[in-house]
């Protein structure tokens, strides 16, 4: 009989008693790799590990065939969970001031409009550009903010909001 790959066999919370902590790991070679685990990979059984140091990022990948030992050095998990998380994602809109915000909006709004959309500002605190009720974007108004369920309309609106030309006398 064919054995079992792991993934159907190791409990996940194995692996999720590392995210967020600070371990050691040791390989093979003796090498220690120490850091925080951002994830563990549970189909190749790899770490992923990041140190932050001196205001540089760090991402080292440890995959499991050169993994003898892993023991975890410190497990206050809310020092960085906020840092693994934001550790992927953009910058958020909290740099933006109201007004640049309101002027940001309305700068998609109008290129919306010259592209013949029919876009509406909805949402209780008129923050939302809504087309036709089949696609809607939110704050900070960009391709990747916007909401549907139609892939087309989607992929469509995405795409002229990338292309839209920073300098609006161009228009």
């Amino acid at each position: 009989m064919e054995e079992l790959h792991p993934i159907f066999t190791k409990d996940p919370d194995d692996w999720m008693q590392y995210v967020y902590k600070k371990v050691s790991i040791l390989t093979d070679d003796d090498v220690e790799h120490v850091g925080l685990v951002f994830t563990v990979d549970p189909v190749s059984e790899t770490f992923v590990l990041v140190n932050f140091e001196d205001s540089k990022t760090t991402v080292d990948l440890i995959t499991s065939h050169c993994i003898s030992a892993v023991r975890i050095l410190s497990e206050d998990i809310e020092t960085y969970k906020s840092q693994l998380d934001t550790l992927f994602r953009p910058k958020s809109e909290k740099e933006l001031t109201f007004e640049e915000m309101k002027q940001r909006q309305n700068i998609v709004r109008m290129w919306l409009l010259k592209n013949r959309l029919p876009v509406e500002i909805t949402g209780a605190n008129e923050e939302f550009l809504t087309i036709a009720d089949a696609l809607v974007i939110q704050p900070p108004y960009g391709a990747g903010n916007c909401v549907s369920t139609n892939e087309i309309i989607l992929g469509k609106i995405q795409g002229l909001i990338k292309n839209m030309p920073a300098d609006q006398q161009e228009w």
